[in-house]
């Protein structure tokens, strides 16, 4: 799409801790995650018109990875997924337009993907609060930020975590955000990899309650939870993992591969079904990140890179 008027870059996640706690009245799981932005983005352009059109394609990280027959596979897949009027930018969009009382609009939209569906990194959500964000500039901000979180909330509930600039500590069912400063948290050089196929979120959530049941285990108590020393004193830990890696081996070997490459930790980012390896020295992950073909698991991999924290 050619002479789109505005543009913004949405950053992928990763969850450096998730706790599930057990649901609220509304259905859905109270977590405490420590969630942080990481340097790979959606690139999203739009104009504004009367009506919706979306486009959606490969971005230069997921094309750089793919064969020719197998990039055009792709798009095939996220014009199906996301070139729909169920796109989570327009449901965000109109929820945009109806609290401000603006009538008969719509966005022309050119989403460049270079964050994979299905993989726990976010990308869903961090196109819609960028989306959020852009138009209440656009329109002199008429939304304070907590009528924008609350108007993500009835999108998805990992949307408010992206209205902010910094990583944080995020609880409740996503609603409630305390940034952390800049600087406090460690910088990584983050490898990750994606298998060859996704994860639903809701799939994993009610997977994760009936292993819970079946194990006859605990949902983390997150009731009168002290921030600031959950994050001094728990350690990178996904509460996913012993349902989510039984289910899929493959994910195991990759966790396992990058311990071998002295990552100073490797997890399932949310549900899955990315992992990633946390690395202090720029050497040792690129080290690993060079060594992927050499594993077992490579040729049922759909993307592998590298990046950093921001």
């Amino acid at each position: 799409m050619e002479n789109l008027d505005y543009r913004y870059f949405a950053p992928a996640k990763v969850n450096f801790i998730l706790k599930i706690g057990d649901k609220n009245p509304k259905g859905l799981h109270n977590i405490v995650s420590l969630i942080r932005k990481i340097a790979i983005f959606d690139k999203i352009s739009f104009s504004i018109g009367s009506t919706y059109s979306i486009k959606a394609v490969c971005g230069k990280i997921i094309a750089g990875g793919l064969p020719p027959s197998r990039r055009a596979a792709y798009n095939e897949f996220l014009e199906l997924n996301l070139s729909n009027e169920n796109n989570i930018i327009v449901k965000c969009a109109r929820l945009f337009f109806n609290k401000i009382n603006v009538k008969d609009k719509g966005l022309n939209l050119y989403i460049e993907k270079n964050i994979p569906l299905q993989a726990g990194l976010g990308g869903g959500s961090s196109d819609a609060a960028g989306v959020l964000i852009k138009l209440n500039k656009i329109f002199n901000y008429p939304l304070s930020m907590n009528e924008l979180i609350k108007l993500a909330l009835e999108a998805g509930s990992d949307i408010p975590f992206f209205l902010t600039g910094r990583d944080a500590i995020v609880t409740g069912s996503g609603e409630v955000i305390k940034e952390i400063p800049k600087g406090r948290l460690t910088k990584y050089y983050i490898v990750i990899i994606v298998p060859g196929f996704g994860i639903s979120t809701k799939d994993a959530y009610g997977g994760y309650d009936d292993f819970i049941l079946t194990k006859k285990l605990n949902y983390y108590n997150i009731y009168n939870l002290n921030l600031d020393s959950f994050l001094k004193d728990n350690r990178p830990e996904n509460d996913f993992e012993p349902f989510i890696l039984g289910k899929y081996p493959i994910l195991k070997e990759i966790k396992d591969s990058m311990m071998d490459f002295k990552a100073k930790f490797s997890l399932l980012s949310g549900s899955g079904s990315a992992v990633f390896g946390g690395f202090t020295i720029k050497n040792a992950a690129l080290r690993y990140f060079t060594n992927i073909k050499t594993f077992n698991f490579s040729d049922n991999i759909f993307l592998s890179s590298w990046t950093t924290t921001l």
